[in-house]
């Protein structure tokens, strides 16, 4: 009987130990990094674009380590190996460049689908590892977009604005533009036909150097095409005005307009009129572009009616656009800064009305400009009313000629009651009286808009 139980107790034990071990293996097998079950991760583009001049940049990552890696492209006749180079390998993480396939000058290449395999060094899977495959189309582009300039305006103005009309297509196109310096980008809108464009540009005041301005396409697989666009320039006279700063405007201006920003007013004189000058001018001019640039794509959709503009009524004009106003105080010069429009003075709110459509795309207090509006006339044209005592309209509000918006006043960083008129050209003030002149309305806008749509539609009269 003694017998009978030790033999079953050892096989129990025995029994015992071997779960125990097949239980470790288990557990081993199960929590162990080297049998780790995560698929690699493979980041690439399910639609690439390929100009077969630029190299494809992929990632791929495991928890563990990668052991292969295999790439391919098949255009559905020939499955090529592709070459690759190792941009960066660290903890797991590897960055390719997948290398251009070449082909010969009588082979045309044809699109296809690239494959990926990847394979980690986990003992998962009966020791062969995890595996990763994908699939992306590969469309072959090698040919550059079309740009070119239908017509544009003669003479480009520092401060001042010019027009052009562009032609662009491409099967692939992905960004248009013009570029002003290759520094200041410009959107381009729809104009009258499929793959015909236009856009108001500027040669920003402030910049003095003029260098090119150019039409700029790309399209999904990297090819660009730059054209450059002609302009005679006339560089600006710049006017220095100096101007004594008081205790008196400091305290009952700069300071106000610091507490209606929420901004915390600094000790001392100089410091105050600084804050505000500088770093309060900034702030505004980046509120202005940013809620013009929000808009642009609205703004295409505009109607543009936009006639020759027209001066306040009875109002005399005591500052001019690009004014560059050096302030004094204790006659130590302490800031400078340009003035962007210009100022208008009749008697005390005087009615404000608006000279051209528009929609209202901002209303409300803007620092050094007070009180505040500003009315998107089409293709990135707008208007700016500042330092009014009320304004009477909303925003997105449809604006007729003649219509009031409200009224002159003397906030903002003002003593007296005006107003200041801007013109904007996507977000950047430029020269007011331009957009003032009729002949330069009639010879820069209309006459280039009408030598386009003549070229647009293929009349020869």
């Amino acid at each position: 009987m003694k017998s009978i139980n030790s033999k079953s107790q050892l096989a129990l034990g025995v029994s015992v130990i071997i779960m125990s071990i097949v239980t470790g293996a288990l557990a081993f097998i199960f929590f162990s990094p080297t049998f780790e079950r995560i698929a690699p991760k493979v980041l690439v583009e399910k639609e690439i674009y390929w100009n077969l001049q630029k190299p494809i940049r992929i990632q791929i990552s495991d928890n563990s380590e990668i052991k292969s890696y295999d790439i391919s492209f098949d255009d559905g006749q020939k499955l090529s190996k592709l070459e690759t180079k190792v941009i960066k390998k660290e903890n797991g993480i590897i960055e390719l460049d997948i290398l251009p396939l070449s082909f010969d000058e009588t082979t045309k290449p044809k699109d296809g689908s690239l494959k990926i395999d990847v394979s980690d060094t986990s003992k998962w899977n009966f020791f062969n590892g995890n595996q990763t495959v994908t699939n992306s189309k590969i469309v072959i582009d090698k040919r550059s977009p079309v740009a070119n300039v239908v017509a544009n305006s003669y003479l480009l103005r520092q401060g001042g604005s010019g027009i052009i009309v562009a032609e662009i297509s491409d099967d692939n196109i992905k960004d248009y533009y013009i570029s002003f310096n290759d520094e200041e980008l410009f959107e381009l809108f729809p104009f009258q036909k499929k793959n015909f464009f236009i856009s108001i540009i500027t040669w920003p005041v402030d910049i003095k150097e003029f260098k090119k301005v150019n039409i700029v396409a790309v399209d999904k697989a990297g090819n660009k095409t730059i054209t450059k666009v002609p302009f005679y320039i006339q560089p600006f006279k710049e006017k220095v005005d100096k101007i004594k700063i008081t205790d008196d405007f400091v305290n009952n201006i700069s300071k106000h307009v610091l507490e209606n920003s929420d901004i915390t007013i600094p000790e001392g004189i100089t410091e105050t009129f600084i804050k505000v000058n500088k770093d309060v001018r900034e702030k505004n001019v980046k509120t202005i572009k940013e809620v013009v640039k929000k808009n642009l794509e609205a703004s295409g959709k505009i109607p543009f009616e936009v006639k020759t503009f027209v001066r306040m009524t009875n109002a005399a004009t005591f500052a001019q656009f690009g004014e560059r106003r050096h302030y004094f105080y204790n006659d130590q010069k302490i800031d400078e800064a340009w003035h962007l429009g210009m100022d208008w003075a009749s008697s005390k709110r005087a009615d404000i009305v608006v000279t051209n459509p528009g929609k209202v795309i901002f209303k409300g207090y803007l620092g050094i400009y007070g009180n505040t509006a500003i009315v998107d006339h089409g293709f990135g044209l707008g208007t700016l009313y500042a330092h009014t005592s009320n304004i009477d309209v909303e925003v997105n509000d449809d604006l007729k000629t003649g219509q009031k918006i409200g009224n002159t006043g003397s906030t903002g960083a003002v003593f007296g009651d005006h107003l200041h008129f801007g013109v904007l050209v996507q977000g950047i003030e430029v020269n007011p009286n331009e957009w003032l002149d009729y002949e330069w309305i009639k010879v820069n806008l209309t006459k280039t808009i009408n030598d386009a749509t003549k070229i647009i539609n293929g009349s020869t009269k």
